[in-house]
């Protein structure tokens, strides 16, 4: 079966830790990893990969790093503005014996140019990454402290320490070659995710990170705010989901995901930021994977993004990836409505999951392109996404999109909004196992309550449930006193059907036929002829031995059943059946 998008794929010569897009070119990935310090001669890197078309992709330069000092393990990337070049912000920590110094420039800077001798002309020109500078604005001197993560957003980055005794969140402007401090905070956690976005509203930059079951907040502005804890996860069965992964989809709100306890899945949960009245985040958006699965990575993007930072995201579609550790990674679509005033996140949805991405190989990150919606649609738009695993493979699959009218958002006719959205649809949950569960679950009630009515009587026999049971169910109720539900009339259905008026005098006699049954003789019923039929009696003038002979046979012939009662025998004459007495008779001396 043919994959709904479009995959390339290319190996590299080292484990990948880190990835990202180039935000202002879509088809230029950034990747970094290698073997650390001295491992069995794998080096560590930072390469340029680009896609050739949806199906190619190739490596347009890399840096090789040293093998004194660690591999790569985050990296962001802050697009070419005014004909001035790329740039790399990687966590790098110095060689052991430089941090025993008291020296780790853990945050580097690197710059990706075109090479010039292949620049004019060329489909796919190389680009030369160099090393531009390094930083070190952490204190903690611990020789296993390494810069875990780092994000960048705009003008600004955020990266926080892991491992260490004294764990640290730095802030700094990510503008030109030399990254500028903005502050250090202290916390008494490691964030073990952290994510950071502009907020032109109130001039300031927002960073959320999370640590196990807690979720924080950090204003970065002219002064920096102390850490906020704004959510923690409770669970009223002792085992609590952890977080993984945490990303911004507006200053409003962060989504997050989350691993259940024993990789019993993941939930994904759109958070509302604190707001003046509300100190703590609100859930507004919840889903679970159903599958046995535990996250390693999540990528958020707005499909249709806003042409300029300041302003304000309005109704739009933001795609969701979440690798798991089985190698899939599985897609989900949100919508963001803005209303007036009002932001609301709705419709966490499924949209497809790809199996087996990297062969099993573990899924070490993943991360959107920053799609920017053209000014004229004439041909099929993108919004890629990359993935990476620790056996050095790099994949970057193509999720088709398409033109979306806003046509309820028209303030006048023809001025609708027009915006992107995925191709693919997702998938809205389906009630159809409910319905058939609860459709089932009547059923077996109705059938159940069937059979006790007719066991007591309450209902005409369909299912017939005295077969299963003793004949003392029978005896529950007198049988002189049988159910409306049967009557003479009914009776009278069960041995002729309705071709016979009940109003007059009925005979029921028992005449020689093809066998029917064992005596090889057959109940009739018809309007008395006493000329044709002989004497008949009422059923109370019957002795006996003809009453219990008559409902044995109308038994055998199912015509009668002991929950009936005796009453629907009244208004009907009865011959007399050959052998009653001998039967009678015989039982007696048994």
């Amino acid at each position: 079966m043919a994959l709904p998008f479009p995959q390339a794929t290319i190996k590299l010569d080292y484990p990948l830790y880190a990835v990202s897009f180039d935000p202002q070119d879509a088809n230029r990935i950034v990747v970094g990893g290698g073997g650390g310090v001295g491992r069995s001669g794998v080096g560590n890197k930072i390469s340029v990969v680009e896609t050739v078309d949806q199906g190619e992709l190739r490596v347009a330069g890399d840096i090789d790093l040293s093998r004194d000092e660690d591999s790569v393990m985050s990296l962001g990337v802050v697009g070419a503005v005014d004909d001035k070049p790329s740039y790399i912000f990687a966590g790098i920590n110095s060689a052991p014996k430089e941090i025993t110094k008291g020296k780790n420039f853990h945050l580097r800077t690197f710059s990706i140019e075109q090479t010039k001798s292949r620049a004019a002309g060329a489909k796919n020109p190389d680009v030369q990454v160099a090393e531009v500078s390094r930083s070190s604005y952490f204190t903690d001197r611990d020789a296993e402290t390494y810069q875990r993560v780092l994000r960048v957003s705009g003008s600004v980055g955020a990266a926080a320490t892991g491992m260490g005794k004294e764990p640290q969140l730095a802030i700094f402007d990510a503008i030109g070659p030399k990254p500028k401090v903005k502050g250090v905070l202290d916390l008494t956690k490691d964030a073990e995710d952290l994510d950071v976005i502009q907020d032109e509203k109130n001039g300031e930059h927002l960073v959320v990170y999370c640590h196990k079951q807690e979720l924080y907040l950090v204003k970065v502005g002219k002064k920096n705010s102390e850490p906020q804890l704004i959510f923690t996860m409770t669970d009223d069965h002792g085992e609590l989901p952890a977080f993984r992964s945490v990303r911004f989809v507006t200053p409003n709100f962060v989504l997050a995901a989350s691993n259940l306890p024993k990789s019993s899945g993941v939930l994904l949960q759109g958070f509302r930021l604190p707001s003046p009245g509300h100190e703590m985040a609100r859930i507004s958006v919840n889903v679970r994977i159903p599958k046995k699965i535990s996250a390693t990575a999540l990528a958020v993007a707005n499909v249709s993004p806003t042409a300029s930072s300041s302003t304000p995201t309005s109704t739009t579609q933001f795609i969701i990836a979440v690798a798991g550790n089985d190698a899939s990674i599985t897609f989900y679509t949100m919508d963001h409505k803005a209303l007036a005033s009002i932001e609301l996140l709705a419709n966490l949805h499924p949209l497809y999951t790809l199996k087996d991405v990297h062969k099993g190989d573990n899924i070490t990150g993943l991360a959107f392109s920053n799609f920017i919606p053209p000014k004229q649609h004439l041909t099929q738009q993108f919004i890629k996404l990359a993935s990476i695993s620790l056996q050095r493979g790099v994949a970057v699959h193509s999720i088709a999109l398409k033109r979306h009218v806003d046509a309820s958002s028209a303030k006048t006719p023809g001025d609708a909004p027009v915006r992107y959205v995925t191709a693919m649809r997702a998938k809205a949950p389906s009630r159809r196992s409910l319905v058939i569960t609860l459709t089932i679950m009547v059923l077996i009630m109705a059938i159940i309550g069937q059979g006790v009515m007719e066991i007591y009587g309450v209902s005409k026999p369909i299912l017939n449930p005295q077969r299963f049971f003793n004949p003392w169910h029978g005896t529950l109720r007198d049988p002189t006193h049988p159910p409306a539900a049967f009557s003479k009339d009914y009776l009278v259905s069960r041995l002729v059907g309705s071709g016979i008026d009940t109003a007059e005098t009925l005979v029921m006699w028992e005449a020689d036929h093809p066998a029917v049954d064992h005596d090889g003789k057959k109940i009739n019923l018809d309007v008395h002829d006493e000329e044709v039929h002989g004497p008949a009696k009422t059923w109370d003038e019957l002795p006996a031995a003809q009453k219990d002979a008559w409902k044995q046979r109308m038994q055998q012939a199912g015509a009668w059943t002991q929950n009936m009662g005796e009453s629907v025998f009244r208004g009907i004459l009865f011959g007399e059946l050959a052998g009653a007495v001998g039967h009678a008779v015989a039982e007696g001396l048994a």
